[in-house]
């Protein structure tokens, strides 16, 4: 059982002691060493279960390999361990630690942005995060008269209102469309919510200056004409805004209830029509490693 796994390598003083201090920042075996005052061989048969546990990552540095706590846990992990950490931070011998790793910084006068030259991309930063570069790019963004096909439970309703002079939500299932009609009146937004489906928009021709199809065209039976419904909606001239997934071999997409294992830029390009863009996006860290497709045309 994956549960009971991950539960027996957090249960260990030691190994929790290691991942106290790799959350502060990536460190060395020798450097463990200083800080733990344990042995390497303890030391490195740890980190192995930790690592083959998907809690660490290691990063070739010369001879050695840098530590980390992984940025991408598993939810489980995430989970167990945010409560492991809770429980466990005011712990003797993790405060120790911690009281060692700061003698040991300055022994080696470096700060924090010279321990993570070269490394940056894969640290932590306050306030630098994926979610708020997305908020900040939304914020330069602007919409006017939107369509938001398949739009869900209006997860994506504080970057979208905002940007809208006004926004229609269209959603064929009920439970997400009044999850999301509830969403709007909590966060106070400027919404419609409208019943349909992609393939048939409830709008009349060119009522639109901007359609957003984001992760909805995998759900449709006809993704092609869900397409041409978008080009219908929107006034000449306007934008058709496509985010969904590269073609791929992925059997977990069935869980999800996708029709479709993903789209070719090629053939996202032909359906928007002459002059459409495309872009593959770095694939997901977390297995499988779905690629995200962005696709976009002026009508």
């Amino acid at each position: 059982m994956h549960a009971a796994h991950l539960l027996r390598l957090l249960a260990d003083d030691t190994r929790l002691r290691l991942l106290h201090l790799l959350s502060d920042e990536p460190l060395t075996v020798a450097e463990l060493q200083d800080v733990t005052e344990l042995g390497q061989s303890s030391i490195s048969g740890h980190l192995a279960k930790l690592k083959s546990g998907g809690f660490l990552l290691d990063i070739p540095e010369g001879p050695s390999r840098r530590y980390r706590l992984r940025g991408d846990l598993a939810p489980l992990a995430a989970r167990l361990w945010t409560e492991a950490r809770t429980a466990t931070r005011d712990d003797p011998a993790v405060t120790a630690d911690r009281g060692r790793l700061d003698q040991a910084r300055t022994r080696r006068g470096r700060s924090w942005i010279d321990r993570v030259a070269g490394s940056l991309h894969r640290e932590y930063a306050p306030g630098r995060t994926w979610e708020a570069l997305a908020h900040a790019a939304f914020a330069l963004a602007r919409f006017g008269r939107c369509v938001d096909v398949g739009a869900g439970d209006g997860a994506l309703l504080p970057l979208i209102a905002p940007r809208c002079s006004d926004l229609v939500c269209v959603e064929p299932a009920d439970a997400m469309r009044a999850a999301g009609e509830a969403r709007t009146r909590e966060l106070g937004l400027s919404a419609r919510w409208l019943a349909g489906g992609a393939e048939r928009l409830p709008l009349p021709d060119g009522d639109r200056d901007t359609a957003l199809l984001f992760h909805c065209l995998q759900y449709c039976e006809r993704p092609e004409q869900a397409i041409r419904e978008a080009r219908r909606v929107v006034r000449p001239g306007g934008t058709i805004c496509v985010l969904t997934l590269a073609a791929h071999d992925h059997a977990e997409a069935e869980g999800f209830g996708h029709r479709h294992r993903g789209f070719v830029p090629e053939h996202l390009r032909g359906w928007l029509g002459a002059g459409a863009e495309s872009l593959l996006l770095p694939a997901e860290h977390r297995p499988p490693g779905f690629q995200p497709l962005l696709a976009w045309t002026h009508a």
